[in-house]
């Protein structure tokens, strides 16, 4: 594959990752609730509601956490959207390796406390997210990694 289109599907892909992380950095930073309310039973065997009545302010640290998470996350994203119109598409090899360690990082630790609340739908959604990110590294390494740089 030359390695001009190579880059280019791998942007795609990468996009496509980029777009699902980002919707779930939204989820976790505007909306926390929502990803609370489903994890929070999954993990403790208690509901949602029952913590929110009888330990409100454990409750809101919880969400505060959460927002605090999906911030980062937003952050890690935005980063990445910017890494992959400039550097990548260019590509500059840095980018790569960019794209596969912030990626790795940001869908594993998810995957990690994800599986430790047992929240089978997220895990899901991560397992997505890291074959996408495998399929665009995949797709671009030999662009990346075997060509001789011009002098």
């Amino acid at each position: 594959m030359e390695t001009k289109k190579a880059i280019q599907i791998s942007f795609v892909i990468f996009m496509i990752g980029l777009v699902l992380a980002l919707i779930y950095a939204l989820s976790a930073f505007i909306k926390p609730e929502l990803l609370v309310s489903r994890s929070f039973p999954l993990y403790t065997d208690l509901q949602w509601d029952n913590l929110l009545n009888e330990s409100p302010n454990i409750a809101k640290y919880v969400l505060i956490l959460e927002r605090m998470a999906g911030g980062l996350g937003l952050a890690t994203v935005l980063a990445g959207f910017f890494v992959l119109f400039t550097a990548f598409r260019k590509g500059e090899k840095w980018a790569w390796y960019y794209m596969m360690v912030v990626s790795l990082i940001g869908w594993g630790n998810n995957l990690l406390g994800n599986i430790m609340m047992h929240n089978t739908l997220v895990i899901i959604i991560i397992i997505v997210g890291l074959l996408l990110l495998t399929a665009g590294l995949i797709v671009s390494a030999k662009a990346f990694l075997c060509e001789k740089e011009s002098t």
